[in-house]
């Protein structure tokens, strides 16, 4: 800056444009409320978009579970003869043979549930039907027209049945137009039965013989929902986070169509009308600052102690269609 001389010839300077020290201050605490703000707003934001991903996760867990199992429910029993108990050595612990609908209750945890029917929808894995001498009693193999759609190395649950009663055996081999019996279901448990020759015809059909459970020791943070196949596979899952599933049977016990009573333990299949299915699903991780307790479902009491899962309740009564006259 040059310098002006005044008419008493001094030199003079213009004072420099700049900020004070309290206006530096000033804009610096004003910038910071902003920023405060800002902040808190993405927080709050932040949160509130993770909720809702943890929630609609939450209730896809439950959405997936129920679409699983309601399919099951529902063929319960398909191609199997009215109010028979299958006879075979993967039974539910307490009875002695496998019902088309076995509830296993439980007044302190999760409830079971086993699930039995004939699987002869797959083109690829048709049905099939016995040669012309029929089954023999405590025959190790079967013949049959053929073996398409049967695993050659066997290890699959097989139907038999004549229409009025029928026997669960598990394949060891499929070849030609032989399958073999074995590995602790049928024959070899010393199952009598014969299936004579001639009129009804035999059906031979894969079966659907499932257990669902909830698997809460593997990963006690994440209950995972199970269903085991009882053919010698190892459990699958089916739905993670879910923390309760409670099962109820409507039954009609007057033979008129009309659920007439509800009950949680076992029950005549031919009497089973509907089954009501009970879920509690929790987020995946819990939520800091917020306490909820599990709630009570079914005939199990509610929790004690808070935690910060979020949790929803599904709710889903489910006719079943082959339950019986």
């Amino acid at each position: 800056m040059t310098p002006t001389r005044r008419y008493d010839g001094s030199a003079h300077r213009h004072p420099e444009a700049g900020f004070s020290l309290i206006e530096v201050m000033s804009a610096l605490v004003i910038l910071a409320i902003a920023l405060t703000a800002v902040f808190a707003t993405f927080i709050s934001q932040q949160k509130s978009f993770t909720v809702q991903n943890r929630v609609a996760e939450m209730q896809q867990n439950l959405r997936q579970a129920v679409e699983y199992m309601s399919r099951d429910i529902r063929l319960a029993g398909y191609g199997i003869p009215d109010n028979v108990a299958v006879p075979g050595a993967a039974n539910p612990a307490g009875i002695t043979s496998i019902r088309s609908l076995y509830a296993v209750d439980n007044t302190t945890g999760p409830d079971q549930i086993y699930i039995l029917y004939m699987f002869d929808m797959d083109a690829n894995q048709p049905p099939t039907t016995d040669n012309a001498s029929g089954v023999p009693a405590n025959a190790g193999s079967i013949t049959v027209p053929g073996t398409t759609g049967f695993l050659a190395t066997g290890g699959e649950l097989v139907l038999v049945t004549d229409g009025t009663t029928a026997d669960l055996y598990e394949t060891t081999a499929a070849s030609g137009t032989t399958l073999t019996f074995g590995g602790g279901y049928g024959y070899n448990s010393g199952h009598g039965k014969s299936y004579p020759a001639g009129s009804p015809p035999v059906t031979v059909a894969k079966a659907r013989f499932v257990r669902y459970y909830i698997d809460g020791t593997t990963d006690s943070t994440h209950p995972t929902l199970m269903v085991d196949r009882l053919g010698g596979a190892p459990p699958q899952p089916v739905a993670d986070d879910i923390e309760d599933m409670q099962l109820t049977y409507g039954l009609d016990t007057g033979g008129d169509g009309i659920v007439d009573t509800w009950t949680a333990g076992p029950a005549t299949p031919s009497q089973i009308r509907q089954v009501r299915l009970q879920f509690i699903a929790r987020t995946r991780l819990p939520e800091a600052g917020w306490a909820e307790t599990r709630p009570a479902l079914g005939n199990r009491a509610a929790g004690t102690t808070p935690d910060g899962y979020r949790r929803r309740i599904y709710d889903i009564v489910i006719d079943v269609r082959n339950s019986g006259v």
